[in-house]
């Protein structure tokens, strides 16, 4: 599982530092042709806006891990290990399950976008919205993952 995780992590920050490279080539050209040919891109503002969503649900359902999150821990911080643990199983079941309910209505209006397209490049928005499915399902399998570590012999180093 472990060499598996790894070579997913991997695979991600190639795709996302991928990504970024993209929308820096983008931002150059965007800038050349404005100010040496005149001529402003429209195209360049649209790929710029898809990466970064792309970007944004990636990176976090992949590369960023839960510790560095923005969390709400004043409490959390002062309860013993074990306080903790029941705390991490609860709260990984109350957003799983939040985010496996949500999930059908989620996907089918992803689903429903592909009558919808961008205004210049005329993308399918369901092409370009596909990457917050892909981002509940991956932060639904990390978070049966956690409940999987917490529960487990080794839960401390899940904390």
């Amino acid at each position: 599982m472990k060499r598996a995780e790894i070579w997913l992590t991997r695979a991600a920050e190639g795709v996302v530092a991928t990504m970024f490279a993209a929308v820096f080539v983008v931002f150059v050209i965007k800038i050349a042709m404005r100010y040496l040919a005149g001529d402003a891109l429209a195209w360049a503002d649209e790929v710029s806006v898809v990466l970064f969503i792309w970007i944004i649900f990636v990176a976090n359902a992949l590369l960023v891990a839960d510790r560095r999150q923005i969390s709400f821990d004043l409490l959390y911080r002062h309860v013993s290990p074990a306080a903790q643990r029941v705390i991490g199983v609860v709260r990984a079941l109350l957003v799983g399950g939040l985010l496996l309910a949500a999930l059908p209505g989620a996907l089918g209006y992803i689903a429903f976008l592909w009558r919808e397209r961008t205004p210049v490049l005329l993308w399918r928005l369901d092409h370009v919205y596909a990457c917050f499915g892909l981002f509940m399902i991956a932060v639904i399998l990390r978070l049966v993952l956690q409940v999987r570590r917490l529960l487990g012999r080794a839960w401390r180093a899940a904390l």
